[in-house]
């Protein structure tokens, strides 16, 4: 099953830059687990680590200009933490299966000098090379302002049965991994798709996990969190 083992936000709102576990630059940390509690008091950045996976799952559904303009948001520069000029920036560092090596997503986002609307001004995907433990891994797609590259086909280590092609982006508020994650040529690219879109956020209320559950086990939780402990029993 896949996992998050880390995860970086940088000039998102409260969390100028957090890190929570590996990226793939630091590997000392220990990986997050499967399940982790995030504790702190009111307006420590609870809140805000949790809209930022769903932030980042919006990008991908609808385009950054739609994810920052959610309601509960209210624009890029609202989102961007005070007084910062960087793009807002996340790095993922995920693990497919529990036998395969992990991948990093990076991700930043900009606003327009003229329009002041946002873009994905860089996306990069990359994985280290089999028993490779320092140096730069290899990057199997890389966009700078909607220009960049992806290798093609199952890319091997070494290149093998496999080619870089250049990518252009028409529109530069949407994700690369929205466009390129639909091609069959893209394996790991569509891999990594798929894994965001199987992301699923529930906005837990404490006192409705209180009462009696309904019956079965669920896959997952609902949006308040009321079917918890039929979450446990299926996953735990």
């Amino acid at each position: 099953m896949a996992r998050i083992e880390g995860i970086q936000i940088q000039n998102y709102r409260s969390l100028k830059d957090v890190t929570l576990g590996k990226t793939i630059e630091n590997q000392n940390p220990e990986p997050l687990k499967q399940l982790i509690a995030v504790i702190g008091p009111n307006g420590s950045g609870k809140s805000t680590l949790m809209d930022a996976f769903g932030f980042i799952g919006d990008c991908l559904s609808s385009g950054v200009d739609d994810a920052c303009e959610k309601p509960h948001r209210g624009g890029f520069e609202r989102l961007r933490t005070k007084g910062q000029s960087e793009p807002i920036q996340f790095e993922i560092y995920y693990r497919g299966k529990s036998d395969t090596r992990p991948i990093s997503y990076s991700l930043h986002i900009d606003s327009d000098e003229k329009t002041g609307r946002p873009y994905v001004s860089y996306e990069r995907l990359r994985q280290r090379r089999k028993g490779q433990k320092r140096g730069q891994p290899l990057s199997f797609l890389e966009v700078t302002n909607a220009k960049g590259y992806a290798w093609a086909g199952e890319a091997t280590d070494q290149g093998e049965g496999s080619q870089i092609i250049d990518v252009v982006l028409k529109d530069p508020r949407r994700l690369g991994i929205t466009t390129l994650g639909n091609l069959a040529e893209h394996p790991r690219i569509v891999l990594f798709r798929q894994f965001l879109e199987g992301w699923y956020l529930s906005y837990f209320v404490p006192e409705l996990a209180r009462g009696l559950p309904v019956a079965g086990a669920q896959k997952h939780l609902n949006r308040t969190g009321e079917n918890l402990a039929n979450y446990i029993t299926a996953h735990y």
